[in-house]
């Protein structure tokens, strides 16, 4: 709190009358990201473009948002927001409810059954935030291409693998066997052990 006090050209007290306690800031940081993103993503999905160039700018302004401060980025989804404010379920439901809205109306604007576009939206926004996650762990690729893969998949659907044959034809036969274990490691956790990893597991949940 010291340090965002001086970086902002304010005393303590005046951060803690406006945000209360850490918890407050926290929330706060919270919706002034997720807003913001929220407003961007809105602008995309509301362009005068084709129904693939829109799916293609929102996805690449989502990825953006992780781009542009993946610092910001993993605190709020690691931390999940548990003290107030917006969390990224709640982000992730609001950005959902705004792709199913855009594409209903489209399915109803060429004939289509607009019953699937809520399910469609929410599958859609979890994959791209879950593509997201692993693409800034993983930086495997530039932006633009993560952005063309995504919109190749949602657009185009998957390439035809009829080909292929069975996925018996492909795929390794699951062994038998048993998995190997190291000899000097019990198969099965000791009582002592097994009594510990509850409180271990309630510590993390503590401290996450």
């Amino acid at each position: 709190m010291d340090h965002m006090a001086a970086q902002a050209g304010v005393t303590k007290p005046i951060l803690y009358r406006h945000f209360s306690d850490r918890a407050g800031l926290v929330a706060a940081i919270a919706d002034f990201a997720f807003n913001e993103v929220s407003a961007a993503l809105e602008a995309a999905l509301h362009a005068n473009a084709t129904p693939r160039q829109l799916v293609a700018s929102t996805i690449d302004t989502y990825l953006g948002f992780i781009e542009s401060d993946p610092d910001v980025y993993r605190f709020l989804v690691q931390r999940g927001v548990s003290e107030g404010g917006v969390s990224i379920n709640d982000y992730i439901w609001r950005t959902s409810r705004q792709v199913a809205m855009v594409l209903g109306e489209a399915l109803r604007a060429a004939g289509l059954d607009s019953g699937p576009a809520e399910a469609w939206a929410f599958g859609i926004v979890g994959m791209v935030h879950s593509s997201g996650d692993w693409w800034l762990e993983r930086g495997a690729m530039p932006r633009a291409r993560l952005t063309e893969y995504l919109t190749s998949l949602v657009c185009d659907g998957l390439p035809d693998l009829s080909s292929l044959g069975s996925a018996g034809t492909w795929l390794p036969a699951p062994s038998d066997a048993p998995s190997e274990q190291p000899t000097d490691a019990p198969s099965q956790p000791t009582d002592s052990v097994a009594n510990v990893l509850p409180i271990a597991a309630a510590d993390a949940r503590r401290s996450s």
